[in-house]
C-alpha cells in the first residue's frame, strides 16, 4: 500500500484536527487531486477534504493514509514553519516531512474512527437519493439555510451549566433556538435566523458535547436538515465538509 502528496501545512493541521472530540487516529484518502477523510463515532459523523498541490515536481500517489496519532502528528505540524508538508504512506510507515523535518510513525489497519464509516456512507448515500426526506429510519421534517458562524462559540453554555449538560435544538417560525442545561436547573440559549426552505418545526436534543462539535464545520452557509427527535445534518455549501450529529435518546 502505498500513497503520498504535498498539502499546505496549515490545512492539513486543521483536517486531522478538526473531526471532533475523542477522534484519536484518521483514514485519509488521496484522490482526485484531494485529501479527504470521514470519522464515524457514536456522537456523529464527519466528513471532509483539502485540496493537494499538483506540480510537475510534485509527489503524487493516489491511495490510502492511516494516521494512528492524531495528537502526535498535530503536535509535528503545529511545530513547523513552513508552507508545505509532503505526507507518504508506505506499508505500514506514515512519513510527514516539512522543510528539514521529518516525522515518522508505524501505522495500522486498526482503525476506531473508521470502523461505522461505511455503514454510515450507505446511509447517507440513501439520504440523499430520497432528497434528504429521511435518514435510516429516522424522517428529516425541516430543510434550509443557515450561517454556520451563528453556531460558533457556544462553549460558553457549558460553562454556565456544566459540560455534561444535554443541548436541545428547536426549529420553528424562522429561528434555531439552542438551549444547553437541565429542564429543572441552569439554563443558556443563543437564538439564530435560519432560512427554512421546507417544512415546519422540528425539536431534538443532544449531549454536552454538541457546542464543541460545532467547531468541526467551517464559517459560511451551510445546508441544514433536521427531524424531531432525530439527526441534524449540516452540509457546507462551499467547502468539502458534512456534520451529522445524532439525536441522544434519553438525555434530559
Amino acid at each position: 500500500m502505498m500513497a503520498q502528496a504535498v498539502v499546505r501545512t496549515d490545512a492539513l493541521l486543521a483536517l486531522i484536527t478538526g473531526f471532533g472530540e475523542n477522534v484519536l487516529d484518521l483514514r485519509l484518502t488521496v484522490k482526485d487531486n484531494k485529501l479527504s477523510g470521514a470519522v464515524g463515532m457514536t456522537t456523529h459523523f464527519c466528513s471532509k477534504g483539502i485540496a493537494v498541490i499538483v506540480a510537475e515536481d510534485t509527489p503524487y500517489h493516489a491511495g490510502d493514509i492511516l494516521v494512528p496519532d492524531v495528537a502526535k502528528a498535530a503536535a509535528f505540524l503545529k511545530a513547523s514553519k513552513e508552507k508545505t508538508t509532503s505526507l507518504r504512506h508506505v506499508g505500514n510507515v506514515l512519513t510527514l516531512r516539512s522543510g528539514s523535518n521529518e516525522f515518522s510513525t508505524p501505522s495500522h489497519n486498526n482503525v476506531l474512527s473508521h470502523q461505522s464509516v461505511g455503514r454510515a456512507q450507505l446511509a447517507l448515500a440513501e439520504a440523499q437519493s430520497n432528497n434528504w426526506t429521511k435518514l435510516g429510519r429516522a424522517n428529516l421534517e425541516v430543510h434550509g439555510v443557515l450561517n454556520m458562524g451563528d453556531l460558533h462559540g457556544l462553549a460558553t453554555m457549558s460553562k454556565v451549566t456544566g459540560k455534561d449538560s444535554p443541548v436541545r435544538i428547536r426549529i420553528e417560525d424562522g429561528e434555531m433556538v439552542i438551549t444547553a442545561g437541565n429542564e429543572r436547573g441552569a439554563r443558556m440559549s443563543r437564538t439564530i435566523d435560519v432560512d427554512v426552505k421546507d417544512g415546519d418545526m422540528a425539536e431534538t436534543v443532544f449531549g454536552g458535547h454538541l457546542p464543541r462539535l460545532l467547531h468541526a464545520m467551517p464559517s459560511g452557509d451551510v445546508l441544514f436538515h433536521m427531524g424531531n427527535r432525530s439527526a441534524l445534518v449540516l452540509r457546507h455549501g462551499e467547502q468539502d465538509a458534512m456534520l451529522v450529529l445524532m439525536h441522544q435518546e434519553g438525555v434530559r
